[in-house]
């Protein structure tokens, strides 16, 4: 999960997006999978995407996020990543 923006409000997406992917029952990838950050931080929109291409360190970061589902992905389909709580029962039943 990779949310971006310009001012404000990058964290909270981040959190609500990755919040209702767990709801779903959405495996998590790791603390790696998930990143918040801004872009043009208060400069004009129509320089961010220059901004964007410049910021190398912002590039190895969502490649990281990637890495991190791709492995989280192979794990799961050899059976070496499971969700700690797959064999509880919710008691609310939808």
């Amino acid at each position: 999960m990779v949310v971006h923006g310009d001012v404000a409000g990058t964290e909270g997406v981040r959190r609500a997006l990755c919040d209702w992917m767990d709801w779903m029952g959405f495996v998590d990838a790791g603390k790696m999978a998930c990143l918040d950050r801004y872009i043009g931080y208060y400069h004009p929109y129509a320089t961010s995407h220059d901004e964007l291409d410049t910021d190398l360190e912002l590039h190895e970061e969502v490649r990281n996020v990637a890495r991190a589902v791709v492995n989280a992905g192979k794990e799961r389909r050899t059976g070496n990543l499971s969700r700690r709580d797959a064999t509880l029962r919710a008691p609310r039943q939808k």
